[in-house]
């Protein structure tokens, strides 16, 4: 708001203090008005908001007097009454633009915008070159959701000064909304050249960098941020997100306790400090998180959920299912929430249901991005008869994925298409001669315009489209193979007479959940003194551990360094007797061979193991080990060596 007076009238020079007896003038107005201005620039408004009051006490029609207590009413939240006394400064003088635009950002703030843009209309009606209203309008068309006029004139505010940092920022943000983030990045850049001391432009830079997600950089701007700033609550929370997208956990946690101790109702800060203590396991410390952030906030269904997966990680899943139907029911349209309860529904094998709000998976920015979602403009099948089109099944999320769900390809072919399926590169030979396929190729950016499909599905999406039930799961295992030639190859490299047991310690690091499912390879140390049993290392990727690391005595034959793709990784497993896995894609590759396949599950695990069974319908050959605490993966191990040993014996293999 601008905080000065109006041009000196003939008649408006003194303050008329009348005294009942003599009606004598007592002081000049302006000096009076010119005192509560400098109080009023400092801060100090209640010495301003004094000399104000003195001057309308003399003079109850003095505009100036009127409009700077207006002013002080906006600033101190009173919008309201900043709108009643501007009103009656600008009956006054209604010649004054500043006035009309302080006003319009009085009533901006009661969200009564078509009034306020009339306001500005009309200070720029009388004063055509006024920035700041220039500048407002184009906050109120942007608050109202014309993105149009509000760069109309934002970019008319920077043409009128174009060092007005104002108009350069909000325009920058505006850009940013309109996801085109590297012109917002140029202009956060403009403004910080004009002001380098600018705390927040550095803070608005590491926002649209973060956006772009150029992490790195985003780091250092709101690094610098805080540096000019230490008291930014906002920057150490930003910092805080970046870190936990870098995997740095601690550091992110460290950057959420700083932002709630400079803020204490900083209730996004709080939530975000509860989903860090969640990655962190610290699970009791997150839930009272959490219910912070719910209590500060109880409105943002996206606390809900963060508390939901909290306890999810929990094995609280009733509880966890209540959570996210509150978040649901606050926001009927939540992508994140409906598909987190996707995913317990699934868990529970209550699949009808889970396929269905799994699907909202595709709605999720964030999600999407995770799982390699692309948007296309082909139209979606609906599973009707295809009749000789072409369609394209879309690849997304792991290679597991890819190996659980090709086997809906040969039902998709049964409706009379040409199917085209886009793989991961180190897929393509597993698949290549798969039955339904008639043309595979790498998954590519331009799939769609390289394919020209009449359709298109996500591969994850076949369940929902098949009508898939725990009693229809086609689990007719082998359904990949291998050919005799290559399998040769790598049986001069597994020659033993032991019996042969392939190990998988750790999966991917990027995934989300990899802090539980992956354990270290030293944990399977009790399986190597079995006698008769003979391990090799399967481990592609990962934390791929070095012999110096390996407990005394442990030995272990490592051909995962040779191991290209999973072809050859197949080729491997079926010169073994056995794979023992953690959750990765090894298990689906073992499954789907129809080789016997151990895979060992985390406290919580992932939705298609559903709980409280050893089996599972996908593969008849696979058996389940499960923590029963959390990240107790010693138990797991025990048991494990227990029936290994079992295995062993009735297979009758020498000891050496």
């Amino acid at each position: 708001m601008v905080v000065k007076a109006g041009k000196r009238s003939k008649a408006g020079n003194k303050l008329v203090q009348r005294n009942a007896t003599t009606g004598v003038l007592s002081q000049n107005a302006m000096d009076i008005l010119a005192e509560g201005i400098m109080y009023h620039q400092s801060g100090n408004l209640v010495n301003a908001r004094s000399l104000y009051k003195k001057i309308l006490k003399a003079d109850p029609e003095h505009a100036d007097a009127l409009h700077l207590l207006g002013v002080i009413s906006y600033q101190t939240g009173n919008n309201q009454r900043a709108v009643e006394y501007i009103e009656s400064a600008i009956t006054k003088n209604p010649s004054a633009s500043f006035y009309h635009n302080n006003l319009g950002n009085a009533l901006m703030n009661l969200s009564e915008l078509d009034k306020a843009i009339q306001c500005f209309k009309e200070a720029l009606r009388l004063k055509p070159d006024n920035v700041e209203a220039c500048n407002n309008l184009g906050n109120a068309f942007r608050k109202m959701g014309n993105r149009e006029k509000a760069l109309e004139h934002y970019t008319k505010a920077i043409d009128i000064k174009p060092d007005y940092i104002g108009a350069i920022n909000n325009l920058a943000n505006l850009l940013k909304e309109q996801g085109k983030i590297e012109e917002a990045i140029t202009h956060y850049r403009m403004a910080i050249k004009l002001k380098p001391d600018l705390a927040e432009a550095y803070y608005n830079l590491g926002t649209a960098l973060e956006e772009a997600e150029r992490f790195d950089e985003s780091v250092e701007q709101y690094s610098k941020a805080i540096s000019m700033n230490p008291q930014l609550a906002d920057a150490y929370n930003n910092l805080g997100n970046v870190l936990k997208k870098k995997k740095m956990t601690e550091a992110a946690a460290r950057k959420y306790q700083k932002a709630v101790l400079l803020r204490r109702d900083f209730a996004e800060a709080y939530n975000n400090l509860g989903d860090v203590y969640r990655m962190l396991g610290r699970l009791d410390e997150a839930v009272e998180q959490c219910q912070k952030a719910i209590r500060i906030k109880s409105s943002d269904e996206r606390f809900y959920l963060n508390f939901g997966n909290t306890l999810l990680d929990q094995g609280k899943y009733q509880e966890a299912m209540e959570q996210y139907e509150k978040a649901i029911n606050m926001k009927p349209d939540f992508a994140e929430a409906h598909y987190s309860r996707g995913m317990v529904l699934l868990t529970q094998g209550r699949l009808s249901e889970g396929w269905k709000e799994y699907e909202w998976r595709l709605r999720s920015k964030e999600i999407s991005r995770d799982i390699g979602y692309k948007q296309g403009k082909t139209p979606e099948w609906d599973g009707s008869p295809l009749d000789g089109k072409t369609i394209l099944i879309v690849s997304e999320q792991g290679a597991g994925d890819h190996i659980q769900f090709a086997r809906y390809i040969p039902m998709v072919k049964e409706r009379g298409g040409r199917v085209v399926f886009e793989s991961r590169y180190n897929l393509i030979r597993l698949f290549e001669g798969y039955e339904g396929i008639d043309i595979l190729l790498e998954e590519s950016p331009n799939i769609e315009s390289d394919t020209n499909p009449d359709v298109r599905i996500q591969l994850l999406s076949l369940p929902l489209l098949f009508g898939t039930r725990l009693d229809t799961i086609f689990a007719d295992v082998p359904y990949l193979k291998v050919d005799t030639e290559t399998s040769g190859k790598w049986k001069s490299r597994i020659d033993s007479n032991l019996f042969k047991v392939g190990l998988v310690w750790s999966g991917n690091s990027y995934h989300k959940n990899d802090h539980n499912r992956s354990c270290k390879l030293s944990d399977f140390a009790p399986l190597t003194d079995i006698p008769g049993s003979t391990f090799y290392s399967l481990q592609k990727g990962g934390k791929r551990e070095n012999k110096e690391e390996l407990p005394n005595g442990m030995h272990i034959v490592d051909i995962g360094k040779d191991l290209h793709d999973f072809y050859d990784t197949a080729a491997a497993i079926e010169n073994l007797d056995l794979v023992i896995s953690v959750d990765t894609a090894v298990v689906h590759l073992a499954g789907a061979l129809g080789k016997p396949v151990w895979t060992l599950l985390p406290f919580v695990p992932d939705w298609r193991w559903m709980l409280d069974r050893n089996d599972t319908p996908w593969y008849p050959t696979m058996r389940l080990f499960r923590q029963t605490i959390l990240r107790d993966w010693t138990s797991v191990i025990k048991q494990v060596s227990h029936e290994l040993e079992k295995e062993v014996l009735l297979k009758g293999a020498p000891n050496e």
